[in-house]
């Protein structure tokens, strides 16, 4: 008599519930805490009259560490639980033995793994709409998208947890693959970040551009694009796209899959030099970067090649000993040969520069704009390529202070005036006289290279910052072309401070009137704009002095005459005279001049500061006779004598 088959099996369903019951009990436990701990925080605020309902009703979207946690971990865990029995022969041979399909038992072990881990979110989420109506919460559609979300990861880190067991024999091994899968593209991100930035002089890393390929660590981020109303909706179907290839690819793998393969870490024949050659590369990756690193190997070409070199060796054989199951494998060296001339050939081309990365600078004409800043200034980048703006990421870049309207609701797009408020940054100039002086600084700077280079390798052999010797200039340099692109380089550049050439002409770019004036606008007030001018002095053994400028026009001639004579390098790199201890508050009118970012604006003096320094004394805000300003950067110095 034939049997009755199907793809579903109930029998094995529920021996699977009843045998794995801990696990959906669990989760389903602490998920319930974690419920109730949102709940209890929401009948808390519900006592304040002036709680804002729509964070009550994002609530569960918040904290959403703990779901990283639970649905990576027991994501991985139902998987490996029914699907155990591929890793021991005894079980493998039994469980194919009985009068069921393989169809079917792929299906019913699938189905009730994803029961173990989707149940727990579907009970606290009834528990959770339950407490929101007794609570009165009027909007429901955040707990439908905390749901959603979830079940989405969940069926995504699950089902590839699965696919992954279709791949080996061994419980360890499934567990790698499944880690991998996860941090595998901001390990490769890093890792290639880490050598270009040694190897290669200027590399500008780009930012975590991988991220999404790392679901478990995306988990949060999507959580909170949901909260904000900015949900990655179009990620979240890719998600589920991936999830239906990797079930589809699991199922067919399982029909075909040998019960010999048991305890095998590749249970694949043609997926073997795949995973050995992948290891080694990530053996190479991993042991390289932290030997340069102990070692102090940085910005030494055959420094990475010998450590990369070592730790793909150690990868190689390792892999070779687990795929043979024996310790005799080194008769396969050339495999490893291979990997490392290829290996070493790629380190070459990188410190050789054969694409041109290094050296090139775009042309004049070719430049709409152009950056230069002393650190990594992201809203100068953000005018650079407007089209990278990020409402969640960017949203207190548009805003004056944390109670600015953008920092709750960003706008979804940059208009005109935003971009050109974010073209107002100091490091941004347009003009075409700076965009060629801004070249002309460049091209010194790999013209110089080698010596940049030699001084670096001479400053890093020291225990400390020694100031008298060594002259330090960060540098990031950016171009936004009319064709839209955009360049960016980053200089950690170390001259010794006889060396001026570097100084003089950044002096030549900052003296500029565009690029001083955006540092400084006050150059440009005029005391109709000012409101009014605060002075604040800072003594060391006596209480502090706050007062207001009568003669405003007085002390803003006597501040312009002492920013015109600065040193224009102190504008980027503040100045090597003593900052002390009397700040200016500078307060502008609401109809400010359009050449204005904002309303007021804060100045430390310094030594050189001496117009405005008399100016003060002359109001009688300083008395020269008595008072003894005190520096906060350096030793305590008299500065009026």
């Amino acid at each position: 008599m034939q049997l009755k088959t199907s793809f579903f099996n109930k029998g094995v369903f529920f021996n699977n519930i009843k045998r794995f019951w801990l696990i959906t009990f669990s989760y389903t436990f602490f998920l319930f805490l974690f419920i109730m701990g949102v709940i209890n925080t929401i009948s808390h605020r519900l006592e304040y009259a002036s709680t804002d309902i729509r964070d009550l009703s994002t609530s569960i979207l918040q904290n959403s560490e703990f779901m990283t946690i639970f649905i990576g971990f027991y994501s991985l865990v139902a998987a490996l639980a029914v699907f155990s029995y591929m890793h021991f022969p005894k079980s493998t041979a039994m469980v194919h033995s009985l009068p069921i399909r393989r169809d079917t038992l792929f299906v019913t072990n699938y189905l009730s793994g994803l029961f173990m881990v989707v149940f727990p979110l579907l009970l606290n989420t009834v528990i959770f709409l339950i407490a929101e109506a007794v609570l009165k919460i009027p909007s429901l559609s955040y707990t439908f998208i905390w749901l959603l979300v979830n079940i989405v990861l969940t069926f995504l880190l699950y089902t590839f947890a699965v696919f992954a067991g279709m791949f080996t024999g061994h419980l360890a091994a499934q567990t790698f693959y499944y880690l991998i899968f996860n941090f595998l593209a901001i390990f490769l991100e890093s890792v290639f970040n880490y050598v270009m930035s040694n190897l290669l002089f200027g590399f500008y890393e780009k930012g975590e551009r991988l991220f999404a390929l790392s679901p478990l660590l995306k988990i949060s981020e999507l959580f909170r694009a949901f909260r904000d109303d900015k949900g990655e909706w179009l990620l979240l179907a890719a998600y589920f796209v991936a999830g239906i290839i990797f079930l589809v690819s699991s199922f067919f793998l399982y029909r075909k899959r040998h019960m010999e393969t048991a305890t095998d870490v590749v249970s694949i024949k043609v997926v073997k030099p795949i995973f050995k050659y992948s290891a080694t590369f990530c053996s190479s990756a991993l042991l390289g970067s932290i030997m340069v690193n102990i070692f102090d190997l940085q910005y030494n070409l055959a420094g990475f090649i010998i450590t990369y070199l070592i730790g793909g060796l150690i990868g190689y054989f390792v892999c070779e000993m687990l795929l043979r199951k024996s310790f005799r494998v080194f008769n396969a060296y050339k495999g490893f040969v291979v990997y490392a001339v290829i290996l070493t050939l790629a380190f070459f081309a990188i410190n050789m520069d054969i694409f041109g990365y290094t050296n090139y600078v775009p042309q004049d004409s070719d430049v709409e704009i152009v950056m230069l800043s002393d650190y990594n200034d992201v809203r100068a980048e953000l005018a650079l390529d407007p089209g990278k703006y990020d409402p969640n990421r960017h949203r207190y870049l548009l805003a004056d202070d944390y109670e600015h309207p953008y920092v709750k609701n960003p706008p979804q797009v940059l208009n005109d005036e935003h971009i050109r408020m974010l073209r107002m940054e100091p490091a941004i100039a347009e003009t075409r006289e700076a965009i060629t002086k801004a070249r002309l600084i460049h091209k010194y700077i790999i013209e110089n290279k080698g010596l940049f280079m030699q001084n670096l390798l001479s400053y890093e052999k020291t225990d400390y910052y020694d100031s008298e010797t060594y002259q330090l200039r960060r540098l990031y340099i950016g171009y936004r072309l009319k064709n839209g692109s955009v360049i960016m380089r980053n200089y950690f550049l170390v001259t010794y401070k006889g060396n001026t050439e570097l100084d003089n002409l950044l002096r030549e770019y900052l003296s500029l009137p565009e690029v001083e004036e955006k540092y400084d606008p006050l150059i440009k007030a005029e005391p109709e704009d000012i409101r009014y001018i605060n002075v604040g002095v800072y003594y060391p053994d006596k209480a502090n002095v706050s007062q207001d400028v009568e003669d405003v026009e007085k002390l803003l001639k006597a501040y312009k005459e002492d920013a015109r004579a600065r040193d224009p390098l102190s504008l980027m790199y503040g100045t090597n005279k003593g900052i002390i201890n009397i700040e200016l508050r500078f307060n502008l009118y609401e109809n400010r001049k359009p050449y204005f970012k904002q309303n007021y604006y804060y100045r430390n003096l310094s030594e050189q500061d001496q117009n405005t320094t008399r100016a003060l004394i002359e109001m009688g805000i300083l008395k020269a006779d008595e008072i003894e300003i005190i520096k906060s950067n350096i030793d305590g110095v008299s500065i009026i004598k």
